[in-house]
Formats: structure tokens, sequence, C-alpha cells
């Protein structure tokens, strides 16, 4: 096999860059330097009566790729985690782009903003792009262009810095109205700018998880539960009998073994870290106390409604803010799915970035967990909706979405930014 062999995508004018199109939906090529002449203007300041100083958080209303070409100046290698929500192939994000580009047009359009974004990622960033079934493979194939090493893009190496791809249950009602299949899901494709100084976080343990956790004899160090004591890869070592509580011989079944040497069984038992049952006649279990758990737990790459919220969620909190939203977005994210990618991803002052702002989920839960950001959107809807949304959480009169489970009040502010003409 020959490993230099690279896997790319390609595409008519792959190579040019995307600027825009004009007035007849003729897409516009050329170098970005063109229209960097743009530059972003603060409009005005928005804090809370309490805060004092200039506020770092930032909206831009404005073309995302001009606004990305301005940010780099001041944000290169800055920005902890990226998570973009973009048009599905259609467009509704930008004034100036038809709906259903053709994929050429669309994989533009999206590698030329990617790069850009590449380059803002700190070096133990994260960026997490939103898609669906259609366009994800052709986006997962350009994105290992983008964000892997050249030595890594080869035939059979591993996956360079891909780090995940995250499984969203978007809603649980079928839609019967679907020819074939009714979705449920998008997909949520996970780079590091480096691979190999990426730190993520546990995600916080749940109610469920520690419900598991019981002290049915009133031990001293606290709840606990049991796991098997047998493993499936039979240790011929690990073949000794066991005489219970109650005077029977027990064995490992047929083709298992005890998972640890009579010695250390023994100083469990004398540690009462072995449980026999109610009667001290069942097969040994070892007991875990949850004092002795980790408290966070590693992330899963399939994340369920229950946990994260769906789009039903995502609407009842973006009308909370404005009544036109239904007619502005069909699919909002919930703040639990963006709190959950920014527990993993950040810690408290770090910086985000969203650059397809839409109904300001991103930085609405940004802001409530403490961290800086950056909102890049070209709709109305930054007018409309994201900043009466970021407005509400400043003066503490936003109580939905994660309000409560990260105990915000209020406080902050932000800046608001316009491209000049």
């Amino acid at each position: 096999m020959n490993n230099d062999v690279k896997i790319k995508l390609d595409w008519e004018n792959k190579e040019k860059n995307l600027l825009y199109f004009d007035e007849n939906r003729v897409p516009i090529w050329g170098e970005l330097e063109s229209i960097s002449d743009r530059k972003i203007i603060e409009k005005y300041q928005y804090q809370h009566n309490k805060t004092s100083g200039k506020s770092n958080n930032i909206l831009v209303k404005g073309d995302n790729l001009v606004s990305l070409l301005n940010l780099r100046k001041d944000f290169r290698n800055k920005i902890k985690c990226i998570y973009i929500d973009p048009p599905f192939n259609t467009g509704k994000t930008f004034n100036h782009y038809s709906d259903g580009l053709e994929r050429p047009l669309w994989l533009s359009m999206m590698k030329v903003r990617l790069e850009l974004l590449r380059d803002l990622l700190s070096e133990d960033g994260s960026i997490f792009v939103h898609i669906d079934d259609d366009e994800m493979p052709y986006l997962k194939v350009l994105m290992d262009e983008i964000f892997n090493h050249d030595d890594d893009i080869v035939t059979g190496n591993a996956s360079g810095n891909h780090v995940a791809t995250i499984v969203w249950q978007k809603k649980s009602s079928p839609q019967n109205d679907a020819k074939f299949f009714s979705d449920t899901h998008d997909y949520i494709l996970v780079y590091a700018k480096n691979k190999k100084n990426l730190r993520l976080n546990g995600i916080s343990r749940t109610n469920k998880q520690d419900d598991r956790y019981t002290n049915r004899d009133n031990d001293d160090r606290g709840v606990w539960t049991s796991s098997d004591l047998t493993v499936k890869t039979p240790n011929p070592k690990y073949l000794y009998e066991i005489k219970l509580p109650s005077g029977r011989i027990v064995r490992p079944s047929a083709s298992r073994s005890w998972g640890i040497s009579e010695e250390t069984f023994k100083k469990l038992v004398k540690d009462n870290r072995i449980w026999f049952g109610e009667s001290g006649n069942s097969m040994p279990r070892r007991k875990r106390f949850l004092s002795e758990v980790k408290q966070e737990v590693t992330p899963k790459t399939i994340w369920l409604r229950d946990e994260v919220g769906d789009n039903s969620e995502g609407k009842k909190e973006v009308k909370r803010f404005s009544e036109i939203a239904d007619d502005v977005f069909t699919t909002p994210k919930p703040e639990r799915l963006l709190k959950r990618i920014l527990e993993i991803a950040t810690n408290e002052g770090d910086w985000v970035l969203d650059a397809f702002l839409g109904s300001g989920t991103t930085c609405a839960t940004a802001h409530k967990m403490n961290r800086q950001w950056i909102g890049l959107e070209n709709g109305e809807q930054i007018d409309t909706i994201c900043v009466p949304r970021i407005k509400a959480i400043i003066d503490g009169k936003d109580n939905g979405g994660i309000t409560k489970s990260v105990s915000w009040e209020n406080g902050g502010g932000f800046r608001y930014c316009e491209l000049s003409d």
C-alpha cells in the first residue's frame, strides 16, 4: 500500500475564495484582501448597572466572512471553543445567498470560513460543527483536510485532529409525512486545532447516575453500588473457591474467573468491600462507593434529548424573546446542548465564538456560564432576537434555559458592532 496517497475532496473552483454573490446570484471569486477594507465599527455598549469597565463580549452584525477577517488581528490563536450551526446547504443565515446552494458552492462557502476559524482557535482549542446527514460526509472530508496536518491525511493513517462525531437526538416524535425515514438526529463534528494539546473536561454526574448508589448495610463510608467480581477472560491463577458467610462454596461460572487474586479478595473482605447479599448467600460482588468515583463522567458520542434538550425545547426558549421566532427559526438549538459543549471544551473566562449566531443560543449560554464570547450574524434576528435575549440575561430577567442549573443571576455586558459600509 502506498501511504503517500492523500485522500482529499475535490470540486470546481475549490482553490478559489467564494466572497459573495452579486445581485444576479452569480458567485464572485477573489482574494480575501479585496473585502478587507470593511472594518468592525462599535455602535454602542450595553452593561448591567453594577458592572464597571468595558465589556469584552462582542456582537457583530454583517457578513461573517468579513468579520472573521477583522477578528484575525486581535483573536488569532485565542479562541478556546468555536461552535457553528451553518446553513445545511440552504443559505437562510445569509441574506445574499440563495436557498439550496449547489454542493460545490456550499463547500466553497464553508471552506474559506473554516480556514479562518482554524486560525482563530487556540493551540489547545476545539471546534464543534453542527450538520445534518446530507452534507455530513462531505463536510467531514473537508474538515479532515483543513484541520489535519499533511502527514495525517494518508491512507490507513489515524484520524488526525478529528476528535469525535456526536449524534444528537433533535426530536422525539416521528414525522409521519416523511417519504422513507423520519429523521430524528443531527451530527456535530468535533475537531482540535492540535489534538496533542487538547484537554477536554468530563461532564457532571446526573441524579439518575447517582440514584444507583444506596447503602444497604449502613456503611459509614456512605452510599455504594456493586459490580461483578468475575471477568470473561479467565485467569487460571484466579480460579480459587470462595466460602460465603452462609457456608456455601462458590466458584466462577464456566469460561470465567475471579477478577482479583485470592489475597486481594481477603483484604477486601476485611475492609467490608465485598457484598454477599442480604442473607450472605449470594455470589460476591465488589462494593464501589460514590465518594470514591470520579465526579465527572467521560462524555459519550450519543446525546439524547433527555440529557441536552431538543429543537422543541430550543423553540420555547427563543419564543420568550420574539413572537416571530417561529417564522425565523425552525430548528433552534437548546441552551442545554450548548451547555454540554461548553462544559466539555472550556473553563470560566475562556473565549467562545459562534460565526452563525442565529437565535443567539451560544452567546446566551456562554454568558450564563461566565465565558467570554463573540457572536457573528448577518440577519435581522441579531436585533430582533439576539440583542433582547442577551439583555434579558444581563439584567437578570431570563429565568429559562440553563439559568437555574448554573445559578445565573445577572451582570456583565457586551459591545454591539457593525461592519462599515
